[in-house]
C-alpha cells in the first residue's frame, strides 16, 4: 500500500500532532493499558517532550506502557549476548528511563495524576519471547517507526531482513553504526560502537501493531522521504518500507525532509 504523507512545518508540529493521536488512543482504551511501540535516538524526541507537556496539563497517561523497539548488545563469551550497562548513555533502556519515562512522571507528579511507569524491552537471551509477551498482551497499540538515513534500518532491522523476521539479534552493518555516531556525540570512531544488537523484527512490527505512525524529518531524512513514499509493499534494501504492510499506517513528515532540492 502507497503512503500519502502528511506534511507538516517542523519536528516539534509533528511532535505534538502524534501526541494528540496517543492521547486520544489511550481515552478510548478507558484504562486498559495502551502499548506504545518507542525508538530512541532523535526523531521520536519531539513525540516525547510533547507527552511530558501534555501530562503536565493534566493529562492522564497512567495506562502507558514504553515498549522499546531495540537495544545494543554484548558479546558474553559464551556464544550468548548481554544488554550493554543501562548507565550507558547509548543504552536505549537508559534512554526509555531518562528520556521517555522521567519527563513524564515528573510532570504527572507535578500535575497531581498518576505516571506510567512500565517499560518493555526484548531479553537477549530468549528473544523469541518479547514477540510471545506482546501477542499474550494484544499486541502493540500503536508503534512509532523511524527511519535510518543512510540505509533505511527500522528498529536494528538491517538491508536484507526477510520479512517475515521476529525479534532477534542483529549484526549491525556499518552504515547503521555511523547513523548512531550523530545520535550519540561520545562515539567519536566507529569501532567504539557495539557490532550487535537485540530488535523487534519488520514482521513484528506489521503483524503485532494496531496502527503504526511512520516520522520522517530533518533535510538528512529526504532519501528515507523518497524511498518510503514510493514504495507500494516491502523492500527487503530498505526495511523501514515495512510501513506499507502496517495496519492504520501513517506517514508524517516536516517539510525539510518532503523538499526536493533544486537542481
Amino acid at each position: 500500500m502507497q503512503l500519502t504523507p502528511r506534511i507538516l512545518p517542523d519536528a516539534q508540529a509533528i511532535g505534538d500532532a502524534v501526541a494528540d493521536r496517543i492521547l486520544d488512543r489511550i481515552h478510548a482504551h478507558q484504562g486498559r493499558p495502551f502499548l506504545l511501540g518507542c525508538p530512541s535516538g532523535r526523531t521520536a524526541v519531539p513525540v516525547y517532550e510533547a507527552l511530558a507537556r501534555r501530562a503536565g496539563a493534566g493529562a492522564d497517561l497512567s495506562a502507558l506502557v514504553i515498549v522499546m523497539m531495540d537495544d545494543y548488545v554484548l558479546p558474553d563469551g559464551d556464544g550468548e549476548y548481554r544488554i550493554v550497562d543501562p548507565t550507558a548513555s547509548y543504552s536505549c533502556l537508559r534512554f526509555a528511563e531518562e528520556e521517555i519515562l522521567r519527563p513524564i512522571v515528573e510532570a504527572a507528579d507535578a500535575a497531581g495524576t498518576v505516571p506510567p511507569t512500565k517499560i518493555w524491552t526484548a531479553d537477549p537471551l530468549d528473544p523469541a519471547a518479547f514477540d510471545k509477551r506482546i501477542e499474550a498482551a494484544g499486541g502493540i497499540d500503536l508503534f512509532l517507526l523511524a527511519s535510518g538515513d543512510s540505509d533505511g534500518h527500522v528498529a536494528f532491522n538491517q538491508p536484507g531482513t526477510p520479512r517475515d523476521a521476529k525479534t532477534h539479534i542483529v549484526t549491525l552493518g556499518d552504515a547503521t553504526r555511523r547513523d548512531n555516531m550523530d545520535t550519540f556525540p561520545e562515539f567519536t570512531r566507529l569501532d567504539m560502537v557495539p557490532r550487535h544488537g537485540v530488535t523487534v523484527g519488520v514482521d513484528t512490527i506489521a503483524r503485532q501493531s494496531a496502527e503504526v505512525v511512520m516520522i520522517i524529518s530533518g533535510e538528512h531524512k529526504r532519501e528515507a522521504f523518497s524511498r518510503i513514499t514510493a514504495a507500494h509493499s516491502y523492500e527487503p534494501d530498505w526495511p523501514a518500507t515495512i510501513v506499507t504492510e502496517c495496519r492504520n499506517a501513517a506517514l508524517l513528515a516536516d517539510s525539510a525532509a518532503a523538499t526536493v532540492p533544486a537542481g
